[in-house]
């Protein structure tokens, strides 16, 4: 019957597609083509995406007509996407300075949106339909690799505040008709987590997905509690690092393989496991990731660099080469499962631990939220010093940056007990690796921040 009521549903979905205008279910076919075609014939479809992108933002962009309208004829005669490295990286300042001027909407269709990312420092940007629709199509492909489909019961471990705002009956609806179960990960306490697991264990999803963290600790939990009804087809964990120990936990609480996918709020779909689990296959099809040293050079396979990305679909507000603040490496062997997309590896960057107050866990990204759309903040960081002290550092624009508002949504979600601190610091240091942690919990008894 689940079967069923997938198929008719996914019936239904292309049909109201195809109404509103949306190409995501026609991209997916493309996309299920092109990732079997050889490496040399995808990189010519790769390669003119980008020519369409580029142009558009030398002639539409400002930021982009000052920074690459001297490339143009290089552009033109790029003949392996290797040669990017010969063009200007985009870096976080560059876009929190200078987002208003990248942005050339081809019409009035674009969406703003923000985020505190792995470095904790506040962007804003925007996206426009077609990257929308082009990334629905990527995420339908990634659920062909791991046999999921629409309409199939789906439990969420997640924690975006915009994410979950307060459903009306309409929204109540169609997560019914949708089959999705929920949990905000923000803010849960053991009663209401146990709570959750037994309703999940009742409602029977296929497939399961969430911050990693959140879903290690929800499996620690079933674990305790020895629930055995939980059991998916699939699992996925995304929007921060999968430690191999998170998932061995995750996996046998769950009886199933987890699927590690990565993206962000700026460019989402970047990479994810197929059924292989020999890497991340980046979605060349519509992503371009360069690993490169801190001058922007590629750096051979298998050798750790910094993550450029470039986004093919969002021509609205066009990310070229832009540094994620995360780090990895490419392989140079393709993968068994004859996908031709190429594998990411040893991603590292993007944490956050689970900040403790009186038994409530607070997922980490939670704070990095109450930074964004922020101008006056360039970076900042969480630390849990003790079971009741929670300081906060800050590099600010200004002076004149009033933290009251952001300090008050804390006190409401930690409670009256906690001391908050609140630093203003010329400089945030990275951890002894050069990775940057925005939120870490130094408490003792609880995980400590990785060197």
């Amino acid at each position: 019957m689940s079967g069923l009521y997938s198929s008719i549903y996914t019936s239904l979905c292309q049909l109201k597609a195809a109404v509103r205008g949306d190409r995501q279910f026609s991209i997916y076919k493309t996309l299920a083509k092109e990732q079997f075609l050889s490496p040399e014939k995808l990189e010519q479809i790769r390669i003119k995406r980008f020519q369409k992108l580029a142009f558009r933002a030398i002639d539409k962009s400002k930021y982009y007509s000052q920074r690459l309208s001297d490339q143009r004829q290089f552009i033109e005669k790029i003949e392996s996407l290797e040669q990017l490295s010969q063009l200007p990286l985009l870096t976080r300042d560059d876009l929190q300075q200078n987002y208003k001027n990248i942005l050339c909407p081809i019409d009035n269709t674009v969406y703003a949106d923000s985020s505190g990312g792995s470095t904790g420092k506040p962007v804003n940007f925007y996206h426009d339909r077609d990257y929308q629709m082009f990334a629905s199509g990527l995420h339908l492909l990634f659920m062909s690799w791991i046999g999921i489909s629409y309409g199939d019961r789906t439990g969420v471990f997640w924690g975006a505040d915009r994410d979950f705002k307060e459903s009306s009956l309409r929204e109540k609806f169609d997560a019914k008709v949708d089959r999705i179960m929920a949990l905000n990960s923000f803010n849960v306490d053991e009663q209401s987590l146990d709570s959750f697991l037994h309703r999940l264990e009742r409602f029977n999803p296929t497939y399961i997905y969430g911050y990693a963290s959140s879903l290690a600790l929800a499996a620690e939990r079933i674990n305790q509690l020895k629930l055995t009804g939980i059991r998916p087809i699939a699992v996925r964990s995304s929007a921060e690092m999968l430690y191999d120990s998170q998932r061995a936990v995750i996996e046998q609480a769950f009886g199933t393989k987890v699927y590690n996918f990565y993206g962000s709020r700026e460019v989402n779909n970047l990479a994810a496991e197929c059924s292989a689990h020999e890497g991340m296959h980046v979605m060349a099809s519509g992503r371009i990731i360069e690993i490169v040293d801190d001058r922007g050079q590629p750096l051979p396979a298998g050798v750790q660099g910094n993550l450029a990305v470039t986004d093919l679909t969002n021509l609205s507000f066009p990310f070229i080469r832009y540094l994620t603040g995360d780090m990895g490496t490419l392989q140079s062997e393709p993968c068994s499962c004859g996908i031709s997309y190429p594998l990411l590896a040893n991603l590292a960057g993007r944490s956050s631990d689970i900040i403790n107050f009186n038994g409530v866990h607070i997922h980490g990204e939670y704070f990095t939220h109450l930074f964004y759309s922020q101008p006056l903040v360039k970076q900042f960081q969480v630390v849990q010093e003790d079971a009741d002290l929670l300081v906060i550092k800050i590099v600010a624009r200004s002076e004149q940056f009033d933290t009251e508002p952001i300090v008050k949504q804390i006190v409401e979600k930690v409670g009256q007990g906690v001391r908050i601190e609140v630093k203003f610091v010329e400089r945030i240091e990275p951890l002894k690796s050069g990775k940057f942690r925005f939120t870490i919990n130094n408490y003792s008894g609880q995980r400590k921040a990785q060197s």
